[in-house]
């Protein structure tokens, strides 16, 4: 009997059989390795997307504690709106303009 079993498994059919099941396991080993990484890296974005709303969310939150006060009012007014205070004069900064080739050469 010891003889009949060492027989069947040295059959060609069987190694055959056990190579293509460990191929196919390799496979899908593979296969899962890779797709699981590619959901490691999905959940990595989603996290700093979070963490990027939490941050604004905050933000947002003091801007609305702050809205009532008379400081936040007025830098709005003057950030935003270009408003001044009486007897103050604004200055606007003026980009200088590049000379064209034709205002060179006259």
């Amino acid at each position: 009997m010891p003889r009949q079993r060492k027989d069947f498994l040295l059959n060609p059919v069987v190694i055959t059989i056990v190579v293509v099941i460990a191929v196919v396991a390799a496979f899908n080993f593979y296969q899962n390795m890779t797709r699981m990484n590619q959901l490691e890296n999905q959940i990595e974005k989603v996290k700093n997307k979070i963490a990027q709303a939490e941050a604004e969310n905050e933000k947002l939150k003091t801007q609305l504690e702050n809205s009532h006060s008379n400081e936040y009012i007025e830098e709005v007014a003057r950030e935003k709106l270009g408003l001044v205070k009486p007897g103050e004069k604004m200055f606007i900064p003026v980009a200088k303009e590049k000379k064209s080739n034709s205002d060179k050469s006259e």
